[in-house]
């Protein structure tokens, strides 16, 4: 059996493993689950269960907004304008100019204040074995390894292995099906699922970033989805910067004659 390496897993198809393969390699017990001791030697290697966000001031996302390849456009026809006394023009696109930036803030404030929101959830505390005793501890401090249990109404909070028992989950923020699945014995629960029936015992296989719901969070920090209105600013500033450079061709002619 694979051993767990010291940053994270080595490549592991936890779907296709069987229970007791689960637990030989994540070296922890059914019955006792991990002594406290180990839980917090892999809390230092593998960290909290939760997905660190690097947090810039909203002057600075502002004004990342006007550096980009649609700014850019903007700005050179903004100077071209001003260059040949377009005034009209050079009124019209500084507007597309921050009314874009502006939309495009906006949009990043929102999906920001969704991620907070999804992350909150997570700030919840479990039912976990340690040492042979049930207790409830938060959340964050999950490992790989930890025997968990499970029931309706939970926020499932790391990728589980279930163990022992069945259960019914809606994980449509996650994967778009809209019915409830049935979880048993060998399945895997991802994280950011609810329980909406039964009850079962499973071994957390993944937790925070390496979990498939911290993959999607992750995706959303990352994702800048383009709003209908940027795509519809894009073709006009795309067309007027074709115009403003016939203009100056036309003046360059001119001149030189």
């Amino acid at each position: 059996m694979t051993e767990l390496k010291n940053k994270g897993y080595v490549t592991h198809d936890f779907q296709k493993m069987t229970v007791e393969e689960t637990v030989n390699l994540l070296k922890t017990d059914l019955n006792v689950g991990l002594k406290q001791s180990d839980a917090e030697d892999r809390l230092k290697q593998y960290g909290y269960n939760e997905i660190p966000e690097k947090k810039v001031h909203p002057l600075i996302i502002f004004v990342k907004k006007f550096w980009g390849l649609t700014a850019w456009m903007l700005e050179a026809i903004i100077m071209l304008s001003l260059i040949l006394g377009k005034y009209t023009d050079l009124y019209t696109v500084t507007a597309l100019l921050f009314l874009n930036s502006i939309l495009s803030f906006i949009q990043e404030q929102r999906s920001s204040k969704a991620l907070e929101l999804l992350k909150s959830k997570l700030q919840v505390n479990v039912r976990v074995l340690r040492d042979g005793a049930w207790k409830l501890i938060p959340s964050r401090e999950l490992v790989p390894g930890d025997v968990i249990r499970i029931r309706a109404g939970d926020f499932v909070q790391a990728d589980v292995k279930v163990a022992v028992g069945e259960v019914w989950v809606d994980q449509s923020a996650l994967t778009g099906e809209s019915m409830d699945v049935e979880k048993k014995a060998g399945d895997i629960i991802y994280s950011g699922s609810i329980v909406r029936r039964g009850e079962a015992t499973g071994i957390v296989i993944l937790t925070g970033v390496k979990t498939y719901f911290g993959k999607i969070v992750q995706l959303v920090q990352i994702a800048r989805p383009k709003l209908h209105s940027e795509e519809v600013i894009s073709k006009v500033l795309r067309w007027l910067l074709v115009i403003v450079v016939l203009l100056l061709s036309v003046a360059t002619s001119i001149l030189h004659n």
